[in-house]
């Protein structure tokens, strides 16, 4: 499937993720796990004083400010206004700009650094991104880049489509878009990086998980939190609905039971490269 078939996805993520509820709700819900892999990101990337960084896909500006801490000059692009908001919020001494990571607003060989925290997912056109961060690095600046492991890595992501699998209506389907673990693969993260024009390329795990007080918060995680998850989840009819998030508290009970909480692992896959 081209890239001209995702014309429905970059539509719903523009849109969801521009909604001020949808990205409170990731924030609430879902970021305690992608803080998680940030340092690890930035020591990939060698986030050091007065680097000159991009943070591609920034969300709330997380990453930002982690940068920011570590004395970087920070620049965080984002199509999503509402998440820029909370981004300027927490981060202000950094630079935020609502733009295209697939059409970067820079000069060629401006950044030191380009990073970007499970972020990357959500573009419809990967490569072209991946393209255009090699652009605006300087020659032998770093890329790092988080995604999040699939299913046969992945015991949280195994158990949620595994519910929805199950127990999900078979007429309700999300819009055509790229793979969503495809970088968590080291052949295709290697294959689609030198495409852009990186060497170098490396891919480690970095261990991230929830834990929650309640066995339900995972179904709550997905079905608030996110844009894909959500879409397919809130399209079910009720009794569909009711039997997935019936499955996953159970399996989520079951497997991930650590006395008075629940930890549920969510591990992601750290890529690096060189421009």
């Amino acid at each position: 499937m081209t890239v001209s078939d995702f014309s429905a996805f970059a539509e719903m993520e523009r849109s969801s993720w521009s909604d001020a509820t949808r990205a409170s709700g990731y924030i609430e819900l879902f970021a305690s796990a992608p803080d998680q892999a940030i340092e690890s990101l930035l020591d990939a990337a060698g986030a050091n004083r007065d680097l000159k960084t991009l943070d591609l896909c920034c969300g709330q500006g997380n990453v930002s400010e982690a940068l920011l801490n570590r004395g970087c000059k920070v620049v965080g692009i984002d199509f999503s206004p509402a998440m820029l908001a909370f981004a300027r919020e927490r981060a202000p001494r950094a630079t935020f700009i609502e733009a295209n990571a697939q059409d970067l607003p820079f000069d060629g060989a401006e950044f030191d650094i380009v990073v970007s925290n499970l972020g990357v997912c959500h573009i419809p056109d990967q490569p072209r991104a991946l393209a255009e961060a090699h652009r605006v690095l300087r020659p032998n600046g770093k890329f790092a880049m988080t995604v999040w492991c699939g299913p046969e890595a992945s015991p949280c992501f195994a158990a949620v489509y595994e519910a929805i699998k199950v127990h999900g209506h078979p007429d309700v389907t999300a819009p055509p878009g790229p793979d969503f673990h495809q970088f968590a693969r080291r052949d295709m993260a290697v294959k689609l990086l030198a495409d852009a024009g990186f060497s170098n390329i490396d891919v480690t795990t970095v261990d991230c998980a929830w834990d929650l007080i309640a066995p339900e918060d995972l179904f709550e995680i997905y079905a608030k939190g996110t844009v894909r998850a959500a879409m397919l989840l809130s399209k079910q009819p009720p009794e569909s609905l009711a039997a997935i998030r019936s499955a996953l508290t159970a399996t989520v009970r079951k497997q991930f039971s650590r006395g008075d909480c629940w930890r549920v692992p969510v591990p992601a896959a750290l890529v690096r490269a060189i421009a």
